[in-house]
């Protein structure tokens, strides 16, 4: 048994929380036990207690915290801790420092990002990993940018994130439009990501008023036909509302806040598009083929690792081409056999590359290769 402890500052609802619950609930108790350690509260923490890992608070007060670092030292010799898992750049750092310090475990860690850090924290992070024993990558698309970042390639493994597909697969349900407001007979386009600037909600917005443009120009009047559901919350939502309104999409577009029934409302949608500036990979996108609901997404680094012409489950478009963008969604409304045969190759695509059982096997092959003795 493998005694694991995962570093992250603030534990909230994201992808890599996803990720991190992902293996605590396929491992937990049966090769590995569990520990989260935590900077901040957040609603991860309820769930990961639920699957059974032990929470533990240290307080994480920048990247170079020597404080946090010699505590994480000390919890690790006193819990046994066989393997630090990170995240994020500041609990990188703080882990690595603490191996600077003494600490004899192996440091994995894994890169869910693809954006741009802080150069000063980049190079940083790049001196420490001389002591970080595996990088994980989500993508090639990630592995290639850190790879460019002065970080041996050689300690990089390509590891795809994976959804559970018994669990997300179903059948097409349209119950959840009726509390959307969503007519049983529209075509209803969702999204689902965190309101922030990378996840691109502004060009999406003005891709809508193209659409708009392009949808409505052969004489179409009804402007129920299409419905755009936005779901998730974030710093840019309240933003994101006045400038639909402001582009007078005030009755295409829905935005539904937080939501914790996804599956329904993915099950629910016709088509799902993400949006994002930047993307390591796209959890959501796996989730919507997951439910046999077809995909446009941005050339924003992973997605195009998903969606390609071998798979033929959905398109890819440039990011900040509103025009492509709403000639991309109308093709799926126009092209009947085009939408079936991605539909169709939807869950295909997911079960043969991006399960969660390979993701974890994967993972966890890895943290026994790490502590083998001459592992390189």
């Amino acid at each position: 048994m493998l005694n694991v402890l995962h570093l992250i500052n603030y534990p909230g609802k994201g992808g890599s929380e996803k990720y991190i619950l992902s293996l605590v609930e396929k491992l937990q108790d049966k090769n590995c036990k569990f520990y989260i350690c935590h900077s901040e509260d957040g609603p991860m923490l309820e769930s990961a207690k639920k699957l059974g890992a032990e929470v533990i608070n240290l307080k994480m007060r920048s990247p170079y915290d020597f404080k946090a670092a010699l505590e994480l030292k000390k919890l690790c010799k006193k819990l046994s801790i066989d393997i630090v898992h990170t995240h994020f750049l500041r609990e990188n750092c703080i882990a690595a420092l603490s191996k600077f310090l003494g600490n004899r475990v192996v440091l994995v860690n894994t890169y869910h990002l693809i954006g741009d850090e802080n150069i000063l924290l980049r190079l940083f992070n790049s001196l420490l990993t001389a002591v970080t024993d595996r990088i994980i990558a989500v993508s090639n698309a990630v592995k290639k940018k850190i790879a460019s970042e002065c970080i041996n390639s050689r300690k990089i493994k390509v590891i795809h994130n994976g959804v559970d597909i018994e669990y997300w697969k179903g059948e097409r349900d349209l119950k959840v439009r009726d509390e959307l407001g969503v007519n049983r007979n529209a075509f209803m386009v969702t999204s689902i990501a965190r309101f922030s600037e990378e996840k691109g909600h502004i060009f999406y917005l003005e891709s809508i008023k193209e659409f708009k443009k392009l949808y409505y120009q052969d004489g179409r009047k009804n402007t129920g036909d299409v419905k755009f559901v936005l779901v998730g919350d974030g710093e840019m939502l309240d933003e994101c509302i006045n400038f639909a309104d402001m582009l007078g999409l005030s009755e295409d577009v829905i935005f539904t806040g937080y939501r914790l029934d996804v599956k329904d409302i993915l099950h629910g949608s016709d088509l799902f598009v993400s949006h994002s500036k930047s993307e390591a990979l796209g959890i959501s996108i796996l989730e919507a083929l997951a439910c046999s609901v077809p995909v446009i997404a941005t050339d924003a680094g992973g997605p195009s690792e998903i969606i390609s012409e071998n798979n033929d489950c959905g398109m890819i478009v440039e990011y900040g081409d509103t025009e492509g963008m709403a000639k991309s969604i109308l093709k799926f409304i126009n092209d009947k056999s085009f939408y079936d045969s991605c539909r169709e190759n939807a869950l295909k695509t997911v079960r043969a590359k991006f399960s969660l059982d390979k993701t974890v096997e994967e993972t966890f092959n890895l943290y026994i290769l790490s502590l083998s003795p001459g592992y390189a």
